[in-house]
């Protein structure tokens, strides 16, 4: 006949093991607790620490294996294999995956950081250019003002003048497509939380 005493150990068992399935899984406590049907995470977690009970309920148990994808006999502490697989090579295994996950994305945001100090170099030198095409454009128009007859007496008036116009088109041109791809990032970046591309 089960004791009270063997009642508690076998409930602070499956807690525990419940427990590390949860974190084998690398899920939090909310996230499991609406997978296994409760309401908020506040029941879980007494089970898990064996608090406010002396029994658990079959069906978490079911359920629990399911979710976790481990063996009823892992969370009654029969075994030490996670669904069939010693429990040690699991816990590798997912140690593994999480930590080529993170070097993965470290590598990502490296690049994306060198990428996006590379177009602040180009913005700035967009800046340079468009300002410099204005300053060419101010130039002429003083020049036109001096020189009345410039566009009739001087050779290759009418060549400079459509230059610098097509600069000028160019350079407008260049400061919408910049704006518009600094629009994207902006969107881009409420999108993806981690990254800060404004």
């Amino acid at each position: 006949m089960t004791t009270t005493k063997e009642q508690a150990a076998l409930v602070r068992t499956i807690g525990e093991r419940l427990r590390m399935a949860r974190e084998l899984c690398n899920m939090s406590q909310s996230v499991a607790a609406k997978r296994l049907g409760y309401a908020n995470p506040s029941k879980l977690s007494k089970v898990e620490r064996a608090t406010d009970t002396l029994s658990v309920p079959l069906w978490l148990i079911a359920k629990a294996a399911r979710v976790y994808g481990v063996s009823a006999d892992f969370l009654f502490g029969i075994t030490d294999s996670w669904d069939g697989s010693p429990l040690s090579k699991s816990r590798e295994t997912n140690e593994w995956l999480l930590e080529t996950w993170e070097k993965q994305r470290a590598r990502d945001m490296e690049t994306l950081r060198v990428f996006h100090a590379r177009m602040d170099a180009i913005a700035t030198n967009e800046e340079l250019t468009c300002a410099s095409i204005n300053n060419i454009t101010e130039a002429l128009t003083s020049f036109r003002s001096l020189n009345p007859s410039f566009e009739s007496d001087m050779r290759g008036s009418a060549r400079l003048t459509h230059a610098i116009k097509r600069a000028e088109e160019a350079a407008d041109h260049a400061r919408a497509e910049f704006r518009r791809y600094r629009f994207e990032c902006v969107k881009a970046a409420q999108k993806t939380p981690q990254l800060d591309l404004d």
